[in-house]
């Protein structure tokens, strides 16, 4: 039996082997879709038996998670073993800002959003640890500055006074060349990860689906989905395109090797120091455009947002 069997959704695949790696070089065992399930196997009955007989069920948690039709039985499963959290079978480990809802808001969660590698190994570590959270030192004595109360001066307090705590702005930061350039291929890591891990959930639909996931270079992979024999939706994606080369282009359907025309383009942009990604031709008019904020994309919904393009056609 495993020590924990890893949840999580296709958008969030390199935080769920990231936590995985943590925990089995601290000594635990782990089961992951993306180590564990190979191919060959029947997906539904290795996800059955991971969330039954694992020891306990770690949550990679995020919106992505919550709006997954398949994560649900998985952290389910967990939950009916242990509905009053006694055994701690159900870990919810939020790696993205988002607010669980019903029987998952009673369920104390461990928090990484926002914090350094450093700080996210000894937070997860400390969170799956089943001893008491009691600190190596003692704490400070609470009650030291609890002496003779301070006389507050009666007259007004001048700016310049003794003691006082000038106020410092926040200054942001202007991301520079290298911030974008890095943001653009960490997105498009994303994206090439949320496809593959995709088109293996789309390939067990059943046997009339055949999938094709083809990394050509570091930078560029083709997808493409058959229905009976089929082809229904092809599309190849790579990093730079005719503005930038930071952009991420998309192109779907027939095309030319060596041809640069694509039906969508990524680009970098930031507001008040924050870096995201921004539809180039994109006119938010269609109802999947509608869905998105085109303008200002993380790099979680980027990658969405070109899956569910991609995959449109098999719902027409």
């Amino acid at each position: 039996m495993a020590d924990f069997f890893v949840s999580y959704t296709s958008a969030d695949k390199a935080w769920a082997e990231w936590v995985s790696f943590v925990l089995e070089e601290e000594g635990f065992t782990v089961v992951i879709q993306a180590w564990d399930f190979r191919p060959g196997s029947n997906f539904v009955l290795e996800m059955q038996r991971a969330a039954t007989e694992a020891d306990r069920t770690i949550m990679v948690l995020s919106p992505d998670y919550l709006k997954s039709q398949f994560a649900s039985p998985e952290w389910a499963a967990a939950f009916a073993q242990d509905p009053q959290g006694l055994k701690r079978k159900l870990v919810p480990v939020m790696i993205r800002q988002c607010q669980p809802p019903g029987l998952l808001s009673s369920v104390v969660h461990i928090s990484l959003v926002g914090e350094d590698e450093s700080a996210a190994q000894r937070l997860l570590l400390n969170g799956v640890n089943a001893k008491r959270a009691k600190p190596a030192q003692r704490p400070s004595f609470p009650g030291a500055r609890a002496g003779r109360p301070h006389k507050v001066f009666p007259g007004p307090v001048s700016p310049g006074d003794a003691g006082s705590t000038p106020y410092v702005p926040h200054l942001k930061r202007s991301p520079t060349d290298a911030d974008r350039r890095r943001f653009s291929r960490q997105a498009f890591e994303v994206i090439k990860n949320h496809f593959e891990a995709a088109l293996d959930q789309l390939a067990q639909r059943g046997d009339a689906v055949d999938c094709d996931f083809q990394p050509n270079t570091a930078t560029e992979f083709m997808a493409e989905v058959f229905l009976s024999g089929k082809s229904a939706c092809r599309c190849r994606i790579w990093l730079g395109g005719m503005h930038s080369s930071d952009g991420i282009s998309y192109v779907e359907g027939q095309w030319h090797h060596g041809s640069n025309a694509c039906n969508e383009i990524l680009s970098v942009s930031d507001a008040q120091g924050e870096l995201h990604m921004t539809s180039l031709m994109g006119m938010g008019f269609s109802q999947l455009e509608k869905q998105f904020d085109l303008k200002r994309m993380s790099q979680e919904q980027s990658a969405d947002y070109l899956w569910r393009r991609f995959v449109a056609p098999l719902e027409r």
